[in-house]
Protein backbone atom coordinates (compact mmCIF):
# COMPACT_ATOMS: atom_id res chain seq x y z
CA UNK A 1 0.00 0.00 0.00
CA UNK A 2 1.21 3.42 -1.16
CA UNK A 3 1.98 6.81 1.56
CA UNK A 4 -1.03 8.32 -0.46
CA UNK A 5 -3.31 7.56 2.41
CA UNK A 6 -1.33 9.93 4.52
CA UNK A 7 -2.02 12.99 2.25
CA UNK A 8 -3.06 15.69 4.05
CA UNK A 9 -4.44 18.88 2.08
CA UNK A 10 -4.22 21.45 5.63
CA UNK A 11 -1.09 20.81 7.41
CA UNK A 12 0.96 23.10 9.28
CA UNK A 13 4.07 24.51 7.74
CA UNK A 14 5.85 27.25 8.41
CA UNK A 15 8.64 29.41 6.38
CA UNK A 16 12.35 29.44 8.40
CA UNK A 17 11.80 32.94 9.13
CA UNK A 18 8.66 32.27 12.16
CA UNK A 19 9.36 32.97 15.49
CA UNK A 20 9.36 29.80 17.59
CA UNK A 21 6.87 31.29 19.96
CA UNK A 22 4.47 30.99 17.11
CA UNK A 23 5.59 27.35 15.74
CA UNK A 24 4.89 26.48 19.49
CA UNK A 25 1.56 27.83 19.17
CA UNK A 26 0.73 26.41 16.49
CA UNK A 27 1.80 22.38 17.52
CA UNK A 28 -0.51 23.29 20.29
CA UNK A 29 -3.17 24.76 19.10
CA UNK A 30 -3.65 21.74 16.13
CA UNK A 31 -2.70 18.94 19.05
CA UNK A 32 0.39 17.72 17.08
CA UNK A 33 3.78 17.28 17.94
CA UNK A 34 6.18 18.99 14.96
CA UNK A 35 5.93 21.38 12.11
CA UNK A 36 7.16 21.27 8.72
CA UNK A 37 9.38 23.73 7.81
CA UNK A 38 9.42 25.25 4.03
CA UNK A 39 11.65 27.17 2.35
CA UNK A 40 10.70 28.23 -1.31
CA UNK A 41 8.31 25.88 -1.61
CA UNK A 42 10.47 22.94 -0.20
CA UNK A 43 10.83 21.24 2.55
CA UNK A 44 13.82 22.44 4.68
CA UNK A 45 13.44 20.92 7.85
CA UNK A 46 11.13 19.90 10.78
CA UNK A 47 10.65 21.27 13.98
CA UNK A 48 9.47 18.87 16.88
CA UNK A 49 7.79 19.82 20.35
CA UNK A 50 11.47 18.09 21.64
CA UNK A 51 13.27 20.28 19.72
CA UNK A 52 11.53 23.09 21.60
CA UNK A 53 12.43 21.68 25.05
CA UNK A 54 15.60 21.03 23.74
CA UNK A 55 17.16 23.64 21.30
CA UNK A 56 14.51 26.51 22.79
CA UNK A 57 13.38 26.15 26.65
CA UNK A 58 16.76 24.35 27.87
CA UNK A 59 19.15 26.91 25.99
CA UNK A 60 16.41 29.69 28.16
CA UNK A 61 16.34 31.33 24.32
CA UNK A 62 13.62 34.13 23.91
CA UNK A 63 11.07 31.90 21.73
CA UNK A 64 9.51 35.47 20.17
CA UNK A 65 13.07 36.60 19.22
CA UNK A 66 14.42 33.08 18.16
CA UNK A 67 13.73 31.77 14.36
CA UNK A 68 12.25 28.53 13.95
CA UNK A 69 14.85 27.94 11.50
CA UNK A 70 17.63 28.54 13.52
CA UNK A 71 16.55 25.37 15.69
CA UNK A 72 14.82 23.19 13.25
CA UNK A 73 16.30 19.76 12.56
CA UNK A 74 17.61 19.88 8.99
CA UNK A 75 18.49 18.01 6.60
CA UNK A 76 15.04 16.26 7.09
CA UNK A 77 14.30 12.81 5.25
CA UNK A 78 11.26 12.72 3.09
CA UNK A 79 9.21 10.21 1.11
CA UNK A 80 7.07 10.36 -1.94
CA UNK A 81 2.98 9.81 -2.17
CA UNK A 82 4.50 6.38 -4.11
CA UNK A 83 6.55 4.97 -1.67
CA UNK A 84 5.16 2.29 0.55
CA UNK A 85 4.81 1.68 4.31
CA UNK A 86 8.06 -0.47 3.86
CA UNK A 87 9.93 2.45 2.88
CA UNK A 88 8.46 4.16 5.74
CA UNK A 89 9.49 2.14 8.14
CA UNK A 90 13.47 1.82 6.80
CA UNK A 91 13.75 5.47 6.64
CA UNK A 92 12.23 5.53 10.21
CA UNK A 93 14.78 2.80 11.19
CA UNK A 94 17.50 4.51 9.39
CA UNK A 95 17.60 8.01 10.81
CA UNK A 96 16.07 7.54 14.28
CA UNK A 97 12.86 9.37 13.73
CA UNK A 98 8.64 8.77 14.34
CA UNK A 99 7.99 11.26 11.43
CA UNK A 100 8.80 11.55 7.62
CA UNK A 101 7.20 14.45 4.97
CA UNK A 102 5.78 13.22 1.95
CA UNK A 103 6.32 14.94 -1.01
CA UNK A 104 4.34 15.31 -4.32
CA UNK A 105 6.36 16.93 -6.96
CA UNK A 106 8.76 18.25 -4.97
CA UNK A 107 6.15 20.26 -2.71
CA UNK A 108 4.76 19.23 0.50
CA UNK A 109 1.75 16.93 0.84
CA UNK A 110 1.91 14.77 3.77
CA UNK A 111 3.61 13.52 6.87
CA UNK A 112 3.46 9.73 7.86
CA UNK A 113 4.08 8.84 11.53
CA UNK A 114 4.82 5.89 13.70
CA UNK A 115 1.21 6.66 15.55
CA UNK A 116 0.04 6.20 11.71
CA UNK A 117 1.83 2.95 11.23
CA UNK A 118 0.93 1.18 14.68
CA UNK A 119 -2.93 2.12 14.09
CA UNK A 120 -2.85 0.89 10.14
CA UNK A 121 -1.12 -2.18 11.51
CA UNK A 122 1.22 -1.07 9.04
CA UNK A 123 3.73 -3.95 9.83
CA UNK A 124 4.32 -6.48 12.74
CA UNK A 125 4.85 -4.84 15.78
CA UNK A 126 8.06 -6.46 16.78
CA UNK A 127 8.88 -4.34 13.32
CA UNK A 128 7.37 -1.01 14.45
CA UNK A 129 8.90 -1.90 17.69
CA UNK A 130 12.43 -1.99 16.49
CA UNK A 131 11.85 2.08 15.66
CA UNK A 132 11.63 2.76 19.12
CA UNK A 133 14.51 0.76 19.97
CA UNK A 134 16.83 2.01 17.67
CA UNK A 135 15.74 5.49 19.07
CA UNK A 136 17.39 4.80 22.56
CA UNK A 137 19.89 7.33 23.38
CA UNK A 138 17.91 9.62 20.66
CA UNK A 139 14.77 10.69 22.84
CA UNK A 140 13.51 7.20 22.91
CA UNK A 141 12.48 5.03 25.57
CA UNK A 142 15.48 5.14 28.62
CA UNK A 143 17.06 2.03 29.79
CA UNK A 144 14.62 0.23 32.80
CA UNK A 145 16.57 1.18 35.95
CA UNK A 146 16.57 -3.19 36.60
CA UNK A 147 19.11 -3.23 34.18
CA UNK A 148 22.10 -1.34 34.97
CA UNK A 149 24.89 -3.22 32.92
CA UNK A 150 22.61 -1.55 30.08
CA UNK A 151 22.36 1.53 31.43
CA UNK A 152 26.58 1.68 32.29
CA UNK A 153 26.95 0.50 28.66
CA UNK A 154 24.26 3.16 27.26
CA UNK A 155 26.40 5.88 29.73
CA UNK A 156 29.60 4.90 28.00
CA UNK A 157 28.33 4.82 24.41
CA UNK A 158 27.18 8.29 25.27
CA UNK A 159 30.37 9.50 27.14
CA UNK A 160 32.07 8.04 23.64
CA UNK A 161 30.14 9.75 21.43
CA UNK A 162 30.21 13.11 23.52
CA UNK A 163 34.02 12.78 23.42
CA UNK A 164 34.30 12.61 19.69
CA UNK A 165 31.41 15.37 18.98
CA UNK A 166 33.60 18.07 21.83
CA UNK A 167 36.45 16.96 19.74
CA UNK A 168 34.51 18.28 16.49
CA UNK A 169 33.33 21.52 18.57
CA UNK A 170 36.64 22.48 20.03
CA UNK A 171 38.67 21.94 16.20
CA UNK A 172 35.94 23.82 13.63
CA UNK A 173 34.52 26.40 16.27
CA UNK A 174 30.87 25.11 15.72
CA UNK A 175 28.45 24.88 18.16
CA UNK A 176 27.23 21.68 19.26
CA UNK A 177 23.98 21.25 16.86
CA UNK A 178 26.07 22.63 13.73
CA UNK A 179 29.06 20.03 14.69
CA UNK A 180 26.33 17.03 15.40
CA UNK A 181 24.96 18.01 11.81
CA UNK A 182 28.38 18.73 10.18
CA UNK A 183 29.66 15.20 11.39
CA UNK A 184 26.58 13.43 10.15
CA UNK A 185 27.11 14.89 6.47
CA UNK A 186 31.05 13.64 6.70
CA UNK A 187 30.42 10.38 7.75
CA UNK A 188 27.56 9.88 5.83
CA UNK A 189 29.04 10.79 2.36
CA UNK A 190 32.21 9.04 3.80
CA UNK A 191 30.44 5.81 4.04
CA UNK A 192 28.23 5.67 0.93
CA UNK A 193 31.79 6.13 -1.16
CA UNK A 194 32.85 3.08 -0.19
CA UNK A 195 32.05 -0.23 -0.56
CA UNK A 196 29.41 -2.43 1.83
CA UNK A 197 32.21 -4.56 3.29
CA UNK A 198 34.78 -1.89 3.82
CA UNK A 199 31.85 0.32 4.85
CA UNK A 200 31.36 -2.14 7.36
CA UNK A 201 34.46 -1.95 9.20
CA UNK A 202 34.82 1.53 9.13
CA UNK A 203 31.66 1.92 11.21
CA UNK A 204 32.50 -0.84 13.25
CA UNK A 205 35.51 1.60 14.80
CA UNK A 206 33.22 4.87 14.92
CA UNK A 207 30.99 5.66 18.37
CA UNK A 208 28.27 3.38 18.47
CA UNK A 209 25.80 5.70 19.06
CA UNK A 210 26.72 6.12 14.87
CA UNK A 211 26.22 2.85 14.30
CA UNK A 212 22.13 2.76 13.46
CA UNK A 213 21.90 5.60 11.21
CA UNK A 214 25.49 4.69 9.09
CA UNK A 215 24.41 0.91 8.70
CA UNK A 216 21.11 1.28 7.43
CA UNK A 217 22.54 4.03 4.62
CA UNK A 218 22.41 2.50 1.05
CA UNK A 219 25.01 -0.01 -0.26
CA UNK A 220 28.04 2.36 -1.89
CA UNK A 221 30.06 2.89 -3.78
CA UNK A 222 28.29 6.00 -4.76
CA UNK A 223 30.75 7.87 -7.14
CA UNK A 224 28.53 10.78 -7.64
CA UNK A 225 29.97 11.97 -4.42
CA UNK A 226 32.84 14.21 -4.08
CA UNK A 227 35.00 16.43 -1.96
CA UNK A 228 33.44 19.21 -3.83
CA UNK A 229 29.94 17.91 -2.67
CA UNK A 230 30.60 17.19 0.79
CA UNK A 231 31.67 20.85 0.89
CA UNK A 232 28.57 21.81 -0.79
CA UNK A 233 26.41 19.90 1.54
CA UNK A 234 28.40 21.56 4.62
CA UNK A 235 28.44 24.78 2.97
CA UNK A 236 24.15 24.71 2.57
CA UNK A 237 23.41 23.09 6.34
CA UNK A 238 26.01 25.43 8.18
CA UNK A 239 24.59 28.40 6.35
CA UNK A 240 28.89 29.25 6.03
CA UNK A 241 30.80 30.53 2.50
CA UNK A 242 32.56 27.33 1.20
CA UNK A 243 35.62 28.06 2.67
CA UNK A 244 34.37 27.46 5.62
CA UNK A 245 32.74 24.55 4.80
CA UNK A 246 36.16 23.37 3.02
CA UNK A 247 38.25 23.85 6.46
CA UNK A 248 35.21 22.11 8.74
CA UNK A 249 35.36 19.31 5.89
CA UNK A 250 39.49 19.22 6.40
CA UNK A 251 39.06 19.60 9.85
CA UNK A 252 35.97 17.06 10.55
CA UNK A 253 38.13 14.44 8.13
CA UNK A 254 41.49 14.99 9.87
CA UNK A 255 39.72 13.95 13.52
CA UNK A 256 38.15 11.00 11.63
CA UNK A 257 41.37 9.48 10.71
CA UNK A 258 42.72 9.75 14.57
CA UNK A 259 40.09 8.31 15.67
CA UNK A 260 40.28 5.24 13.79
CA UNK A 261 43.11 2.46 13.14
CA UNK A 262 45.92 3.86 10.47
CA UNK A 263 45.59 0.28 8.89
CA UNK A 264 41.65 0.64 8.69
CA UNK A 265 42.09 4.33 7.10
CA UNK A 266 44.65 3.13 4.31
CA UNK A 267 41.75 0.62 3.57
CA UNK A 268 39.52 3.47 3.19
CA UNK A 269 41.87 6.05 1.51
CA UNK A 270 42.27 3.33 -1.06
CA UNK A 271 38.91 3.71 -2.28
CA UNK A 272 38.86 7.18 -2.69
CA UNK A 273 39.71 9.61 -5.00
CA UNK A 274 42.77 11.81 -4.64
CA UNK A 275 40.92 14.90 -3.81
CA UNK A 276 38.98 13.18 -1.04
CA UNK A 277 42.31 10.79 0.17
CA UNK A 278 43.32 14.67 1.34
CA UNK A 279 40.68 14.88 3.18
CA UNK A 280 40.87 11.77 5.12
CA UNK A 281 44.23 12.08 6.56
CA UNK A 282 45.63 12.47 9.87
CA UNK A 283 47.21 15.71 9.56
CA UNK A 284 45.63 18.77 11.85
CA UNK A 285 44.51 21.20 9.22
CA UNK A 286 44.41 24.68 10.81
CA UNK A 287 41.32 26.16 11.01
CA UNK A 288 40.43 29.97 10.30
CA UNK A 289 36.66 30.50 11.38
CA UNK A 290 34.88 32.16 8.60
CA UNK A 291 31.59 34.39 8.85
CA UNK A 292 28.60 33.55 7.76
CA UNK A 293 27.03 35.18 4.90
Amino acid sequence: MSLSIYRKPRMVALNPGTPVKDAARAIENNNIGAVVVVDSGSVAGIMTDRDLALRVLARGLDSALTLVGDVMSSPVAVLSLDDSHSDAIRVMQQRNIRRVPLVEGGRLAGMVTLDDLLLDEAAPIDQLAAIVQSQIGEGGPAPSRKSPALQRRAARAEETYRRFLNQVQAETGLDADEADAALDIVLTALVRRLTPGEAKDLISQLPSLLHPTLFGLPAGPDKLITRESMEADLAHSLNVYPSRAREVLLTIGALVAQNVSEGQMEDVRGQLPEALREVFSAGVHAMHRGSRP
